[in-house]
Order: structure tokens, then C-alpha cells, then sequence
């Protein structure tokens, strides 16, 4: 069991720098390094210059994921098949996973256009996801956090939980507007922070109304991730992990706005948009965990022996 937790782990965290290149290629301009897939320039080795060197190493840790999320289902179904929920996401993210590789080929044979940019990121949150549900509960089903398991079970409250529901689909359609905004070229579209070009309100070009709408959005997020962190603070008593989500929270969403502002400020340098973009998966894999935190169930044998338990401890 401790070999699949690892290797779950180690998928997570891959796919996390992975997300991390995508940023990376999109905020230097090296989407279309290599503008043929599945090679590159015609080759399976890249050329020497930059543009590619950056393109193609974005393909080979997506290739390396992929290997990864398949060798983390095999590892699930053959220590954790007494666990439906864990088996069935691991197999489930496979497919997931290679529908996101067919976006990133339409991605380039179309020629970056916004829309399938924005929804191949809105597509790797998903599979992230689908990693951060197998990895929890591949560590909730090891008979070492039964107590753990069974404070989920019995929580008082489901409240944390359905607030970052709400947190997460907002922030899907923030982060959605947000990689649009970055392919189509309205990052820069407005030059001052929190206004744009001196108003609060957009020019009536296109690019500036992305740029805003994006903005205001996030600037509405503030309405769900303040409720979020004031209910989770207040149940750390009682949740034995809603206490860390919210400083986690707290602290991303802080680190998040201020990233933005300074990308505004300084043209958006590639360090300070790959950051923006870690920071808002950082936000959603938090939120996607107190999600699962919430509302996993145990297996049935699992469930059975935590049933069993106080009632040994009364004989």
C-alpha cells in the first residue's frame, strides 16, 4: 500500500510541474515550437532553439503523467480494490487523461486557439483532481488513519465542503476566462490595476472587455473564498484538517492577488504569470481536497471495522 500511496503521490506532484511548463510555454510565446504533433519539426528529437526545447519538454512530462496515471490504476486495482471509489477514479483519470493529450494535438494543428487553450487547463484541473481524490483516499483507507477516517465519517457538519463546491466551480470559470484572456493576447489590454486604462469600467474593444470580465470575476471570488475560510477556521475543532484549509486558503488567495497586480504592473514577466497560474491550482487542488475531505465515504469493509470498533471498546 505504501508503494501505490508513493506513486500516487509522485503522479500529483508530476502533474503539478506539468501544469506548471504549460504555463511556462504559454508565457514565452513557445506554443507553436513545434508546430506539427505528434513530432516536432517533423522529428522525434526537437531542434535546438528555445521555442521547442520549451514545447517539447511541456510533451515529454505529459507523456511521462500519462504513464504515471496508468501505472497508479494498475497500483489501485491490485492493493485497493476493496475501495470502489479509488479504483474506479484511477481507471476513470486514464481515459480523462487521454482526452486532455487530444486537446493539447488540437491545440497546436489549430494553431492556439483561445478556447481550446482555456478548456486544455480547465481539463488538466479535472485529471489533477481526479490524482488528488485517488491519492486521499488510498491514504484514508490505510488501516493507519482509521481514527482520521472515522472523524471524517461522523463531522458534525458538512458546511466546509459545500462551500468549496461553490468556490470551485467560480473558480473554474475564473481560471477558464483567464487562459482565453492569456492566448488571445488581452493580458496586456489594460495597463493600470485594479482600472483599466484609468477606468473601472472597459473600452468597448474586445480584448479589454476579456481582460475585465476576467477581473471581475475573480474579484467576485472574494465572496466565496472569505465564507470559506471563516467556516473552516471555525470548525478546526471539530474537522481535524478545515483548520489548515483555511490558512492554506487565505494565504493563496492573498499571494494570488497580489501576483496579479504585479503582472498587470510589470507586463506579465513569465515568472510572475507561471506563479499566477500555480497559485490558482494550488487554490483549486486545496479546495477539490476539503471537497473530498468532506464527503468521502468509506469502503465497505473499511466502514464495517470502524462500525465494529466502539463496540468492542464498550465490552
Amino acid at each position: 500500500m505504501k508503494n501505490a500511496q508513493r506513486l500516487a503521490l509522485a503522479t500529483f506532484l508530476t502533474t503539478m510541474l506539468l501544469i506548471a511548463i504549460g504555463a511556462y510555454v504559454r508565457a514565452s510565446g513557445s506554443g507553436l515550437g513545434c508546430p506539427d504533433w505528434p513530432t516536432c519539426h517533423g522529428g522525434v528529437v526537437p531542434p535546438g532553439t528555445r521555442s521547442a526545447l520549451i514545447e517539447f519538454s511541456h510533451r515529454f512530462f505529459g507523456s511521462v503523467v500519462g504513464l504515471l496515471i496508468i501505472a497508479t490504476a494498475v497500483m489501485a486495482w491490485k492493493h485497493y480494490r476493496h475501495s470502489a471509489f479509488t479504483v474506479w477514479t484511477a481507471v476513470i483519470t486514464v481515459p480523462l487523461v487521454g482526452i486532455q493529450g487530444l486537446l493539447g494535438a488540437v491545440t497546436v494543428v489549430k494553431e492556439l486557439p483561445p478556447e481550446i487553450v482555456a478548456t486544455h487547463l480547465i481539463t488538466a484541473m479535472l485529471v489533477l483532481s481526479c490524482e488528488l481524490a485517488v491519492l486521499l483516499s488510498m491514504y484514508l483507507e490505510d488501516p493507519r488513519r482509521a481514527s482520521q477516517l472515522n472523524a471524517i465519517v461522523t463531522a458534525p457538519s458538512r458546511r466546509v465542503g459545500q462551500l468549496a463546491i461553490a468556490a470551485v466551480a467560480w473558480l473554474a470559470a475564473v481560471m477558464w476566462i483567464g487562459g482565453y484572456m492569456a492566448e488571445s493576447g488581452a493580458s496586456t489590454a489594460c495597463s493600470g490595476w485594479p482600472a483599466c486604462n484609468g477606468g473601472i469600467l472597459p473600452a468597448g474593444n474586445s480584448q479589454e472587455i476579456t481582460h475585465m470580465v476576467h477581473r471581475y470575476l475573480a474579484g467576485l471570488f472574494i465572496f466565496f473564498i472569505v465564507p470559506l475560510v471563516v467556516v473552516a477556521w471555525r470548525s478546526r475543532d471539530q474537522l481535524f484538517w478545515s483548520g489548515r484549509v483555511a490558512i492554506v486558503l487565505g494565504a493563496l488567495y492573498v499571494a494570488q492577488v497580489a501576483v496579479g497586480a504585479f503582472n498587470v504592473w510589470y507586463t506579465f514577466p513569465d515568472v510572475l504569470t507561471v506563479a499566477h497560474t500555480v497559485i490558482a491550482t494550488s487554490i483549486w487542488f486545496t479546495l477539490v481536497g476539503a471537497i473530498i475531505l468532506t464527503f468521502y465515504v468509506p469502503s465497505r469493509s473499511f466502514e464495517a471495522n470502524l462500525t465494529n470498533r466502539p463496540a468492542k471498546a464498550t465490552a
